[in-house]
């Protein structure tokens, strides 16, 4: 241990005991001195992130916000959850990091500070997306009805949108589309038509892949309504796509799913129209192969070197 670590973590032990100090009750003093103790715990917390000692750090933090609750300080509270929830992440305990700054968005939204909860929450999925991803899309969930709470369709839609993505890849199809028509839903209070028009191609792309064309073209139908879809290119593809699907018409869908506006989607959906079976039908033959092992001259050929589109623009 270098002389530098050993003066911090000497000093965090020196503010630990100040703090038990600040607890305690005598017969002279009838309260204990929860200020003073918060105080310490922070500086405690502080002494020791600098020692890199991230356990003692977490936990000095942990101190403080129980402190600072009692003390009916929820914001205060939560910044020290959220403290402690980073450091958590720092040291690859993601799950007390979930949970610390799920604690911390709690105290945040009942402080009446929605936006900063809804934060939090971000932060919190965006720690496990990789790991626990249904529990980030469940995080981005509760962030999204957060922001609704303060008539922020933009950021519901935002988040709603990151859980619909991870419920696609990890092939919860019906969830996916509950989360997709809510997003919808925002899109629609702030007028963002293009993101709408999007989102419903998805929607179809989602009903098709999971093979229930019937719902896709009901979609479809509804959502005529919503604002500029009518006449829009996204309009055209639905319907092209729809016809081809309920026809068998391999080759006609093959050339729809291999357009540039379906390899520039999220890469949830590309990936599903990469994959996607054209079941045979009474148009044109159907191989019930996915697109992308699809063969012929006269289609569109999905190759190798088209996977530099994976990733694409939302």
């Amino acid at each position: 241990m270098t002389d530098a670590k050993q003066r911090r973590q000497k000093e965090a032990q020196e503010h630990l005991s100040k703090a038990e100090k600040c607890l305690k009750t005598s017969f002279m003093k009838w309260t204990p001195d929860l200020d003073g103790a918060a105080s310490e715990y922070t500086q405690a917390a502080t002494c020791y992130r600098n020692a890199k000692m991230l356990t003692e750090a977490k936990q000095a933090y942990v101190k403080t916000a129980e402190i600072q609750c009692k003390m009916n300080s929820p914001f205060h509270a939560g910044k020290s959850y959220e403290q402690a929830g980073l450091i958590a992440k720092e040291n690859k305990e993601i799950e007390d990091c979930v949970n610390m700054l799920t604690k911390a968005a709690r105290l945040f939204q009942e402080n009446g500070t929605p936006d900063t909860a809804a934060l939090c929450l971000e932060k919190a999925a965006k720690s496990v997306e990789l790991s626990h991803p249904v529990k980030a899309a469940e995080l981005y969930r509760n962030a999204s009805d957060i922001s609704e709470l303060e008539d922020n369709p933009r950021r519901c839609a935002e988040f709603i949108g990151k859980s619909a993505l991870l419920l696609i890849k990890e092939q919860r199809y019906e969830e996916a589309l509950e989360a997709l028509k809510k997003e919808i839903d925002f899109h629609a209070q702030s007028e963002n038509f293009p993101k709408i028009n999007r989102c419903m191609v998805g929607v179809v792309l989602v009903y098709l892949y999971n093979g229930d064309p019937v719902e896709a073209g009901k979609f479809f139908q509804q959502s005529m309504s919503h604002g500029t879809l009518g006449a829009s290119e996204e309009a055209g593809i639905i319907d092209e796509l729809l016809s081809a699907y309920n026809d068998g018409d391999e080759e006609s869908a093959v050339e729809v799913l291999t357009r540039p506006y379906i390899k520039f989607m999220d890469n949830a959906f590309a990936k599903l129209a990469k994959s996607m079976v054209i079941p045979g039908g009474i148009g044109k033959k159907g191989s019930g192969k996915p697109v992308s092992e699809t063969e012929g001259k006269s289609r569109v050929q999905i190759d190798d070197d088209e996977d530099e589109f994976d990733g694409g623009l939302t």
